[in-house]
């Protein structure tokens, strides 16, 4: 008899110290909106680089990102917008993170169902958060395999279009 999979993803304490960079890229196929996540340099009792790989390496499992030598695979919508808040379903049961600083033109190509590429690194970024430095970053991890992507969407939002009654009107 095997052994049922063991659902893990990273601690709540792990998620607060992950870091966004949002984007857009434009080609001739089309837009496409990228969200890059890191996590900041060791600074508490205990925390390591290997520790910051491994929880990112969980959260890359969690969200089902693949290989960069890949195709980049659906890993399902994920995304949802509320109010201008953007939050990402990292597949935890009761927790999603909320992804602040989004511009209205990353904001407007999700809520009109464009694609959305989610770039993980399981290293911190270096000092510098300027675009350039970032690119060299991206490409640096790219490189040493430590990089995995996949595409998402945001998910519909269903409403009522009718009004719900009150009983016996």
């Amino acid at each position: 008899m095997s052994a049922s999979p063991v659902k893990a993803t990273p601690s709540l304490a792990f998620l607060t110290d992950v870091t966004f960079a949002t984007g857009m890229h434009y080609s001739d196929t089309g837009a496409v909106a990228h969200l890059l996540m890191t996590q900041t340099p060791p600074r508490r009792a205990g925390e390591t680089v290997e520790w910051i790989e491994a929880g990112m390496r969980a959260l890359a499992f969690c969200l089902g990102l693949g290989p960069v030598e890949e195709e980049p695979r659906y890993v399902g919508s994920r995304i949802s917008l509320h109010r201008g808040i953007v939050r990402l379903d990292y597949g935890d049961d009761w927790w999603e993170l909320r992804i602040p600083g989004t511009g209205r033109t990353w904001r407007d190509h999700v809520a009109a169902g464009g694609p959305v590429r989610l770039v993980l690194s399981f290293e911190p970024p270096p000092g510098g958060r300027g675009r350039e430095d970032m690119i060299r970053f991206v490409e640096a991890g790219v490189g040493a395999g430590k990089v995995r992507w996949g595409t998402t969407r945001a998910r519909p939002r269903f409403r009522r279009s009718v009004r719900p009654g009150r009983a016996g009107v």
